[in-house]
């Protein structure tokens, strides 16, 4: 039936053509949300979190505030605030006299400067008497811890330790570069880290779901046509090449490049460790880091070639290279020579290129699965994140109880849409391949 023949033709363009369209979308929303997931995690990176100075200081600071506003005298807590300065001001006295004497007593010098020194140690003993002064200690505690319940003394023990504690960390600690952050910010037009991470989270949930629909559809539409294409109950349905004609080869091999394309510009695989809260008590206050982000990375094919070229290196150069023969310059060669070849298109079969790569690069075509196994490798990343993290206290897992830490770890290493795309167009080319295969041997039986 003519008709129906010609039918199921413009039914096979016209879903390589709605395929093409598809994928255009598909790679574009893709990495628009690779995009809000990288900078999601810059957000949330523990460079600006937990290993920030100034976050430390400011939790800190207001848990010290917070305690010393609420200082109050009692009857229950004097007689041991009242000891403790006693103890203090005990020390202090014993310090005093101590260095007092070995100023005055020290030894070398003339017998004048030793002359000097005795009369000045006898002279001090006249008019310092220590013994009195020590007696007297408990009164003065008492004064002092007086004055440590006034509202002006607090301030002002707040802002000696708050000072303190900035001075020493500026001449400590480094100060965090926040200008990427601020130009994320910018970008996104959020006010701050809270705001801007729940609008890109939002984002991102609002384009999953659909961008899911994408790939499902882009791969069904693509099995379709190679079940239309291949499929056929007549030998004039399937014309004259023991089962496919150059137009049905073009549409498969149209459909397979579509698949391989998908693999090689969306992101392959997702690798995330994070610390998703660490707490520490200070002064029986919780201390909370949560969501701390210690690497992301998300990259398609494409994009591991970039980073890998532009390190220089020469391992990493040749890695490189492997990636760009076997996953991308092999396959589309194979699709289009065996294409060639096969129904002879321009006297192809005399063209030694032609005639290597659809008759003797079988033997590489399992290097584009050699890929897929390496990118499956990096699932390993998720037990190994995970066991690094877990050893971040060098003295065992009972080290933090001891320091009154608790550590959550969570790291993620997922496959992303382009890995499955990338593994449809694996198996549409060994599919495809097997068929031409059949069609070149029973349409030339010797």
């Amino acid at each position: 039936m003519p008709g129906l023949f010609t039918l199921k033709r413009l039914f096979a363009v016209l879903l390589l053509l709605a395929a093409s369209v598809l994928l255009a979308q598909l790679v574009g929303e893709l990495n628009r949300v690779k995009t809000l997931k990288t900078d999601l995690a810059e957000i949330h990176h523990v460079r600006y979190g937990l290993l920030d100075a100034d976050q430390w200081v400011g939790r800190i600071s207001a848990i010290i505030e917070q305690r010393v506003s609420a200082f109050e005298l009692t009857d229950a807590n004097r007689p041991q605030i009242v000891r403790a300065v006693e103890q203090v001001l005990d020390t202090l006295l014993v310090e005093i006299e101590r260095y007092l004497r070995q100023r005055n007593l020290k030894g070398g010098g003339t017998w004048m400067d030793q002359l000097q020194g005795a009369l000045q140690q006898g002279l001090q003993d006249v008019l310092i008497d220590f013994d009195k002064l020590r007696k007297k200690v408990p009164r003065y505690a008492e004064a002092v811890v007086e004055q440590l319940g006034t509202p002006e003394a607090k301030e002002e023990i707040k802002n000696q330790i708050l000072t303190l504690m900035r001075r020493t960390s500026d001449s400590t600690f480094a100060k965090v570069d926040r200008s990427p952050l601020e130009r994320l910010f910018e970008r996104h037009a959020c006010v701050d880290a809270g705001h801007c991470a729940q609008r890109l989270q939002d984002q991102i949930d609002a384009a999953w779901t659909p961008t899911r629909q994408r790939l499902g559809i882009l791969v069904g539409l693509v099995g379709l046509m190679f079940l239309l294409c291949l499929s056929g109950s007549s030998r004039r349905d399937r014309g004259d090449k023991g089962g496919l004609d150059p137009f049905r080869l073009f549409l498969l091999t149209g459909a397979t490049l579509i698949l391989l394309l998908g693999g090689l510009l969306t992101p392959m695989i997702e690798i995330e460790a994070r610390i998703s809260e660490l707490t520490l008590v200070f002064m029986n206050e919780p201390i909370v880091f949560s969501d701390q982000v210690l690497y992301f990375q998300s990259k398609s094919l494409l994009e591991v070639v970039r980073i890998l070229a532009t390190t220089g290196a020469a391992d990493m150069l040749l890695v490189a290279l492997l990636i760009t023969l076997f996953s991308i310059i092999f396959p589309a060669l194979k699709l289009i020579a065996t294409y060639l070849y096969y129904f002879d298109i321009r006297r192809a079969r005399d063209s030694a290129s032609i005639r290597f790569f659809a008759l003797r690069s079988g033997k590489w075509s399992m290097a584009d699965v050699l890929v897929i196994a390496l990118f499956m490798a990096y699932i390993g990343f998720d037990g190994l994140v995970e066991s690094q993290l877990g050893r971040l206290w060098s003295g065992g897992a009972e080290a933090p109880a001891r320091l009154g830490a608790t550590v959550l770890t969570t790291n993620g290493t997922s496959l992303e849409p382009g890995f499955y795309l990338f593994l449809a167009f694996v198996l549409a080319s060994l599919l495809l391949s097997a068929r031409l295969e059949k069609a070149f041997a029973e349409s030339h039986p010797n």
